[in-house]
């Protein structure tokens, strides 16, 4: 005679199992302890795993996402601990679950857009439901949410299905020069839009680097560095010949702002991270709007 007790525990532990990522061993032992209560369980599972993933290995690969409708535009970056996990379903899905939900959400910044919902789990549950299955480390670092006009346009790119993802924004379209600005912008990593936009802070702290790097300044060597970060004086990628400055101007148009997210920007294997991209995701983003 079939043992009907049986089979709905082999049921609860695989689904169980499906959910969290634990074990058999520690699956049985949460339905054991809450006496088959399946949601108990479930979260006994999740905040004992929460534990156990607080302290692992550097968490600086992973994948870049943009996503964009209409008017809005939303950026952001998931780490993971190895390459390995790019070529994952389940952490494929979730990166394009996560753009799916926050698209359409209010989510302004990291400690928002982890409280948004993805079907019945928040992404912060998502993620670490992922972690479990693919037995990594893994969170949300960063995420921008940009807002345009009607009259203005994106331009956007994607490198390596998501190592590098760029966002441009134009005060007009200009038809495929939008999507190849946004393919230069990822090639030739410019930190600035325009000499203009160098404040005086800013250029003290590009001096000392330049500096620390390269012992004392030549004012023509240093001009000549900060023409080859800066978007509007370097030439385009795709025709050296000319700057991207004037393209711009040919055409009667202004690059009103670029976002460049790589992953791992700002992170090394120990955990030496830039100021202005914090290793744990804590920058409060804002939502520009031109």
């Amino acid at each position: 005679m079939i043992n009907m007790r049986c089979i709905m525990d082999i049921t609860l532990i695989k689904k169980l199992r499906e959910e969290t990522g634990s074990g058999i061993v520690e699956t049985k032992k949460a339905l054991e302890l809450h006496h088959g209560d399946y949601e108990s369980a479930k979260a006994h599972l999740l905040k004992n795993l929460k534990k156990e993933t607080g302290n692992l290995r550097v968490a600086s690969k992973g994948l870049t996402h943009l996503v964009i409708k209409e008017n809005e535009a939303i950026l952001y970056e998931v780490n993971a601990e190895t390459d390995f996990v790019n070529k994952n379903e389940h952490f494929n899905k979730m990166i394009k679950d996560i753009g799916d939900a926050l698209i359409t959400s209010k989510a302004s910044h990291v400690k928002e857009a982890l409280k948004v919902k993805l079907g019945d789990q928040t992404i912060e549950e998502k993620i670490l439901h992922t972690s479990a299955i693919i037995k990594e480390n893994a969170y949300l670092r960063r995420f921008y949410r940009i807002l345009k006009h009607d009259s203005q346009a994106f331009g956007f790119y994607q490198h390596l299905q998501g190592k590098i993802s760029t966002l441009v924004i134009l005060d007009k379209d200009l038809g495929d020069f939008n999507n190849k600005l946004a393919m230069h912008i990822a090639a030739s990593e410019p930190k600035y839009l325009s000499f203009s936009q160098i404040d005086t802070h800013t250029m003290d702290y590009e001096t000392f680097m330049y500096e620390k790097n390269h012992g004392q300044v030549s004012v023509h060597d240093f001009n000549k560095y900060l023409e080859s970060v800066t978007l509007d004086t370097q030439y385009h990628v795709l025709d050296p010949s000319v700057r991207i400055g004037e393209i711009i101007h040919q055409n009667h148009a202004k690059v009103i702002d670029f976002f460049r997210f790589e992953v791992g920007q700002g992170i090394d294997n120990k955990l030496n991270c830039r100021l202005d991209i914090p290793c744990d995701g804590s920058k409060i983003t804002v939502t520009p709007i031109y």
